[in-house]
């Protein structure tokens, strides 16, 4: 009897420990140095630094890249797991037909806080009041963008706020079903503190939406997104980018095309 209850006692702690940091197994951030700040404050005029106070947690960093925000839509970008936004920042200006906002999570970037899924969100609601009161903005000159990651968070976004366009690159439907393609179902239901179940709303978003999948997806199954593109309810477009993986999707010369024909679909 003794024998089972310390093997019981033995599973609890193993279950609890990996409760504790199933979130430092979820996000990676990236800090931002010197030497890349310095090259950001020489792309010019366009490229504006954002700030958005997060309450009790001093606040998070990020830019706005005002091409035209007269005539062009505005997208809100969200990252990677393991990215910091301001490197997408110069192909961003050269390539993608739109105004970009970009702001690095919690703990990533120059960002203060740590990362939680429902931080996550709520910044995203609170960033997009903000630049949305700022800039005059109303919800159907406006789409998300999100990576990965951040495919949960630019979801949400558009969902809550009723944005008309969103981009999707190599999405998925729930962390808990990309982990339990690697990990027992039932492990992961019990150690997953944060896990963006995209699925839960992605049947109610209004606005037409593009997801891109690298053919090679080496980080989340082709499945993942073809169950997220399934839930969608609403007008929907899968492009397959071909011969890429998911940390080259975007090195691909199909894929800005495809995104910028998207946005003057929905934003004439």
């Amino acid at each position: 009897m003794k024998i089972i209850f310390l093997i019981g006692l033995a599973f609890v702690l193993a279950v609890g420990g990996l409760r504790f940091v199933s979130r430092k197994l979820l996000y990676f951030p990236v800090s931002l140095d010197r030497a890349r700040q310095q090259q950001l404050e020489s792309l010019g005029p366009a490229v504006k630094e954002l700030t958005l106070q997060i309450k009790d947690k001093g606040c998070l960093k990020g830019w706005i890249l005002e091409k035209d925000m007269e005539n062009l839509p505005v997208i809100f970008y969200f990252g990677g797991n393991a990215e910091e936004v301001s490197l997408n920042i110069e192909d961003y200006l050269a390539q993608v037909d739109a105004n970009i906002v970009l702001v690095n999570y919690r703990g990533y970037g120059q960002s203060a806080g740590r990362p939680r899924e429902a931080d996550l969100k709520s910044d995203a609601l609170a960033l997009f009041d903000s630049v949305a009161r700022e800039h005059g903005l109303t919800p159907d000159r406006c789409g998300a963008w999100g990576r990965s990651l951040g495919s949960s968070i630019a979801s949400y976004l558009v969902w809550k706020k009723n944005l008309k366009g969103l981009i999707l690159t190599c999405p998925f439907d729930s962390i808990e079903a990309v982990a339990a393609g690697v990990y027992p179902a039932w492990l992961v239901n019990l150690v997953l503190t944060d896990s963006h179940r995209t699925l839960d709303f992605s049947g109610q978003i209004r606005a037409d939406t593009l997801i891109l999948a690298a053919a090679r997806d080496e980080i989340i199954p082709l499945a993942r997104t073809e169950a997220m593109y399934d839930s969608l309810k609403a007008p929907k477009e899968l492009v397959m980018v071909q011969g890429t993986g998911h940390n080259t999707i975007s090195e691909s010369r199909e894929y800005y095309p495809v995104i910028n024909l998207f946005l003057k679909k929905i934003f004439p």
